[in-house]
């Protein structure tokens, strides 16, 4: 897995690789691993199916990550 977040990665291994990143998911609305809610859409899925603007949302991954590196 690349050291930046794309739309394409799976929620679950985004997660597991980055557990900084849980914040944002539930910041932007989008329960993850300890909700129980299935964490193997992708991040594009995941963002169209809670509403969610897809290009703020990896670009806070993207901040989060970038900031812990």
């Amino acid at each position: 897995m690349a050291d930046k977040i794309t739309k394409d990665m799976k929620i679950d291994e985004v997660v597991e690789r980055f557990p900084q990143t849980i914040e944002v998911f539930m910041d932007f609305g989008i329960p993850c691993l300890v909700c129980g809610e299935p964490p193997w859409d992708t991040i594009e899925e995941a963002a169209i199916k809670y509403e969610v603007d897809l290009d703020k949302l990896l670009e806070e991954l993207n901040k989060r990550l970038s900031s812990t590196l």
